[in-house]
């Protein structure tokens, strides 16, 4: 997104003028009696992003009875965006802002004065746990008594995307694993000698391992976005837990020809966690770090005593470019194509949501690229 003036960001209608704005709206009896028939969620937005007006549904879709609690706010503001708090005058204003399929959906009407259509995806935080929107947005320029204001359409899109990440999975991912296998299979049939057989059994239970992996992810995945997991927390060793990780990775098709490392400092010690949680976040910084890395490269992952929590963290040394590090826990965002971008994404759901934990990221020239999760001991 082009960088916008900073005062067109932070400008802000007055609550009077926002007032009068929902008050004119109102008068316009037409326009409200089309309006209020929509069956989607629609809202009335002014030059400044805010709500002065909104339909049945849109009250419905935020579990509002009327418009008061939210006139004045900005979209990502109503949604409890984990953005809208950071930028200097709440949505719109922070770094993460400018990848916003809401925010540009928005500025692109308001610079053509046409009908703009983006899809988006946003993380919110309601009642302290992560939740995700993948969303389709309209904004459509309308002239009501000669002032200017947008009709702000939402559409929850998360069911396609969760289509066709599942699609994206099993009839991609799957499929070229499947082949694979399939393949070793038919050279065992045709007969070699009893050393390269033996060689070939090891091959294929690797790549069953794979898939039988592939579907366990998405499995639970789906059970971590529907609160359907139950907590097994039992004693957990730092430094063993990272270990059987990297043992199970290194036979993964996105470990071959590459080195993981523990961190020869790393903090050793035992704390209460789910353990089935734990492999999971760690396997998905592992492959996400060695899908990152060149051949014969480099990983490394280790632990680190931080008071009342302890970091788990892996590095390679790659950089991300800044609209990667802007977009990288979002659901829908991936940079290896269409349909993917769930491995981050799970990390921050199930160590946040489900673990008590914070994640996040560092990536520089200085230091690489090191994710990280803290876990609270």
């Amino acid at each position: 997104m082009e960088e916008k003036p900073f005062s067109i960001l932070t400008l802000r209608s007055s609550v009077e003028e926002i007032l009068n704005d929902n008050e004119l709206i109102a008068s316009q009896k037409l326009f409200t009696e089309i309006f209020g028939s929509l069956a989607g969620i629609s809202a009335v937005i002014n030059n400044q992003r805010q709500i002065v007006y909104a339909n049945d549904t849109f009250l419905e879709f935020l579990g509002i009875k009327s418009i008061e609690p939210v006139l004045g706010k900005r979209t990502g503001e109503v949604i409890s965006c984990i953005n809208s708090d950071v930028g200097s005058s709440g949505c719109g204003t922070s770094a993460a802002c400018n990848y916003c399929g809401a925010v540009n959906a928005i500025f692109q009407s308001q610079e053509t004065n046409h009908k703009t259509v983006r899809e988006t995806s946003i993380s919110s935080l309601v009642d302290g746990e992560l939740k995700s929107w993948d969303l389709k947005i309209t904004s459509t320029p309308i002239l009501l008594a000669g002032q200017e204001f947008y009709i702000l359409s939402l559409q929850d899109i998360s069911f396609q995307k969760r289509l066709a990440a599942l699609e994206r999975i099993f009839f991609h991912d799957l499929l070229n694993i499947a082949s694979g296998l399939n393949g070793l299979l038919t050279i065992m049939k045709e007969g070699i000698d009893p050393e390269g057989t033996r060689d070939l059994i090891i091959k294929s239970e690797e790549v069953s391992r794979d898939i039988i992996e592939e579907i366990m992810m998405y499995k639970q995945l789906r059970a971590a976005e529907e609160g359907d997991i139950q907590i097994k927390s039992e004693r957990v060793n730092s430094i063993e837990s990272i270990g059987s990780v990297i043992s199970l990775i290194s036979s993964h098709e996105v470990g071959h020809n590459k080195i993981v490392l523990i961190s020869e400092d790393s903090f050793d010690t035992e704390f209460m966690t789910d353990r089935s949680l734990l492999q999971r976040i760690m396997i998905n910084l592992l492959k996400n770090a060695l899908e990152a890395t060149a051949y014969e490269g480099i990983v490394l992952a280790g632990t680190e005593n931080r008071g009342e929590n302890i970091r788990f963290w892996v590095r390679n040394e790659g950089v991300m470019p800044h609209h990667v590090q802007m977009q990288v826990f979002k659901r829908s965002f991936s940079t290896k194509g269409k349909g993917r971008g769930l491995g981050t994404y799970s990390v921050r759901l199930l160590a946040e949501n489900y673990l008590k934990g914070k994640s996040g990221f560092i990536s520089n020239e200085k230091e690489g690229t090191i994710f990280f999760v803290d876990l609270p001991v």
